[in-house]
C-alpha cells in the first residue's frame, strides 16, 4: 500500500481531499495530512512517503522549496503540485524539478484523482523496471565470489549437494553429471603485503591458473586469505560425456593438471613474488567425494614435506584407493565443531525442524570413533542448551521439558542410537516452545495494538503511528494484522469508529459534530458519509429511530 501526503495550509482544503481520496477505495492509499510544510516535514521523518499533494504557495516555504527537502530525503517520491493561481514559470519550474503534475484546483476532483493514479502506476513500473533488474544483475556479479565460496564450503562440510540447477544459477560453467579434477593452492607467506594487497594477489594466483587451465573447463574461488581451490573437467567438446573418470580423455586432463603445477608455481613466483605450494588429486572424483577427497588433500599439504613452502604434491593414489575398497579404515572427514554449532544455530533461526533434525543425524553417524563422537554429541547438545536456557524458553513455562543433566551426560544414554533420540527430542522442545512464545509475542502486539486504538478513537490512528505504538515497520505490521486476524487494520479501526458512534448517538446528548470529533472525524459532513455508508442511514436518523 502507498503512503500519500496532503499538505496544504487551508485546513478545510487539506481535510476535504483527504476525504475525497478515502471515498476512492479502489486508490488503496494510506493518507497523511499536514497543515504546513513543517507538519509535512515531521511526516516524512517519521515514515517513508510515496506520494505528496501539495499546494505551490504556502507562507513559510513554497511547495517547491518543499519538494527539494522531499526528494533529498526520499528520493523516488511522486509530487504532485496542486494551487489555484496558473503561473507558466511556476508550472515549468516545477516540472524540472521532477513533479510528477501540475494541478489547478478549478479542474476538479476527477484531475486530481487521474493525476493520482498516474503517480501509483509510475511507481509500479519503477519496480518492475528493467533498470532495476539490471541494477539486481550488477549486484549478482559483484556478490558471485562470495556466493561460490558459501557454496563450496557448504559442498566441502557436507551441508549442500551439487544439480545442474545451482551450478547454472551460480553461473559455475562445470558439469554436475561428470567428476572434477581438485586443486588446492596454498599462499606459503605473504610477507609484508597488507590485508587489501593480500585480496587482490590471492586474485591474481588465481587468475594464474585459469589462464593456464583455459582449455578445460575450469572454476576457482578462495576458501580464505591463505588457500583457494580450482575444480577442473574437461570441455565437454573434448570428450564424451558418458566416458569415466578412467577413460584417456580423463587421464590426459588429470596428467595436464598435474604437469601445469610448476608452470603455475614458477609463474607466482617470479611475477608476483609469491610462494605457492599446490596440491592435486590423484585423479578425477565425484561430487559426492569432494568433502573426503579435501580432508586429505588439507591434511597432507598440511604436513608437508621438506620446508614446506613451494611444494607440488599429488594426492597420495594408495591412501585414496585403499579408502574406497575398505582396506583403509579411516575418519570420516568430520566437520569443524564451529561450523556444526553455526549451522545448527542458522537453523534454529530458520525455524524448521525436520531440516534441524536431519542435520542432527547427519552429523551424530559421521564419527567412527568414541572421541570424536562425543565432540560432536556435546556441540549439538551445546547449541539446544543455549535455546533452552534462555529467558523466553524456561523448563517452568510448562509443557514438554528435557533434563538437563541427561542432555548434558552422553553417558545417561545407553547407545548411540539412545543420545540421538534424546537430542532429537530436545530439539522439539525447543522448537514447541518458540513456536508458542511467538504466537504469545504476537497475541500481546495485537492485544496492545487493540488497547490502545480503543483509547484513541478520537485520535492520531495513522498505520505510522500505530507502527511506532508496536515498533514495528509500518508496512509490516499492516501485513502481520491481516495474517494474524484476516481483516485489514484499517477495517478494525472502522468498525471500532462505527461501534462507538453508535453508542453515543444512543447514550449521550453530544451533537454530531461532537461525537465525530470524539471518533475521530475531522469534520461531521465526513463523519455523516461515513455513518451512511455503512448503516444506510444518517447519524441523525439513527438516532431518532432508536
Amino acid at each position: 500500500m502507498n503512503r500519500l501526503l496532503i499538505v496544504d495550509d487551508e485546513k478545510f482544503t487539506v481535510d476535504g481531499l483527504y476525504e475525497m481520496i478515502e471515498d476512492t477505495p479502489e486508490l488503496e492509499l494510506d493518507l497523511y495530512r499536514a497543515y504546513s510544510p513543517e507538519e509535512a516535514l515531521e511526516w516524512l521523518s517519521r515514515t517513508k512517503i510515496d506520494i505528496v499533494l501539495s499546494d505551490v504557495r504556502m507562507p513559510g516555504m513554497t511547495g517547491l522549496e518543499l519538494q527539494q527537502r522531499i526528494v533529498a530525503q526520499w528520493p523516488r517520491c511522486k509530487i504532485i503540485f496542486l494551487t489555484g493561481i496558473h503561473n507558466l514559470e511556476t508550472a515549468q519550474l516545477a516540472v524540472r524539478s521532477g513533479s510528477i503534475d501540475y494541478i489547478l484546483k478549478t479542474e476538479g476532483d476527477e484531475a486530481i484523482i487521474r493525476s493520482i493514479r498516474k503517480a501509483i502506476d509510475s511507481l509500479a513500473e519503477e519496480s518492475q523496471s528493467s533498470q532495476f533488474m539490471l541494477q539486481a544483475k550488477e549486484r549478482m556479479s559483484r556478490a558471485l565470489p562470495l556466493l561460490h565460496r558459501d557454496f563450496v564450503m557448504s559442498l566441502l562440510e557436507l551441508q549442500t549437494s551439487v544439480t545442474a540447477a545451482k551450478l547454472e544459477e551460480l553461473q559455475i560453467m562445470l558439469s554436475s553429471e561428470l567428476p572434477v579434477i581438485p586443486l588446492i593452492g596454498r599462499i606459503d607467506q605473504w610477507r609484508d603485503a597488507g590485508y587489501q594487497d593480500q585480496s587482490l594477489l590471492l586474485y591474481a594466483v588465481q587468475n594464474i591458473a585459469s589462464e593456464y587451465y583455459a582449455s578445460q573447463a575450469f572454476f576457482t574461488v578462495s576458501l580464505d586469505m591463505h588457500h583457494f581451490i580450482c575444480l577442473i573437467q574437461p570441455k565437454l567438446e573434448a570428450m564424451d560425456i558418458c566416458a569415466s573418470s578412467t577413460s584417456s580423455t580423463w587421464r590426459d586432463a588429470v596428467s595436464f593438471v598435474q604437469g601445469t603445477m610448476p608452470s603455475i608455481q614458477q609463474t607466482c613466483d617470479k611475477l608476483l613474488k609469491l610462494p605457492v605450494s599446490l596440491i592435486c588429486g590423484a585423479g578425477a572424483a565425484m561430487w559426492q567425494q569432494l568433502p573426503r577427497v579435501y580432508g586429505q588433500m588439507r591434511k597432507q599439504l598440511l604436513v608437508g614435506l621438506g620446508s614446506r613452502d613451494r611444494m607440488l604434491l599429488i594426492l597420495d593414489q594408495q591412501q585414496e584407493e585403499g579408502e574406497a575398497d575398505g582396506t583403509l579404515q579411516t575418519q570420516p572427514e568430520l566437520p569443524t565443531l564451529r561450523t556444526i554449532t553455526t549451522r545448527l544455530e542458522r537453523l534454529l533461526e530458520v525455524g524448521d525442524l525436520a531440516e534441524f533434525a536431519a542435520a542432527v543425524k547427519q552429523y551424530a553417524a559421521l564419527p567412527t570413533q568414541y572421541a570424536d563422537y562425543a565432540m560432536v554429541y556435546y556441540a549439538i547438545a551445546s547449541v539446544l542448551l543455549s535455546q533452552l536456557t534462555q529467558g523466553e524458553a524456561r523448563a517452568d513455562e510448562g509443557g514438554a521439558n528435557v533434563d538437563i543433566d541427561a542432555l548434558m551426560n552422553l553417558a545417561a544414554h545407553k547407545s548411540r542410537d539412545a543420545a540421538l533420540d534424546y537430542l532429537l527430542g530436545a530439539a522439539a522442545v525447543v522448537y514447541e516452545r518458540r513456536s508458542s512464545m511467538q504466537s504469545e509475542r504476537t497475541n500481546q502486539l495485537l492485544s496492545k495494538l487493540h488497547q490502545y486504538i480503543r483509547s484513541n478513537l478520537g485520535g492520531d490512528l495513522s498505520l505510522t503511528r500505530l507502527s511506532e505504538v508496536v515498533y514495528l515497520n509500518p508496512a509490516y505490521l499492516s501485513v502481520l494484522y491481516k495474517q494474524q486476524t484476516g481483516r485489514n487494520l484499517s477495517d478494525y479501526i472502522a468498525e471500532l469508529r462505527l461501534d462507538k458512534a453508535k453508542e453515543l448517538l444512543l447514550a449521550s446528548p453530544f451533537k454530531i459534530h461532537e461525537i465525530a470529533d470524539k471518533v475521530g472525524f475531522e469534520t461531521s459532513g465526513y463523519f455523516t458519509r461515513f455513518f451512511k455508508k455503512r448503516l444506510q442511514m444518517t447519524p441523525q436518523e439513527y438516532r431518532a429511530k432508536e
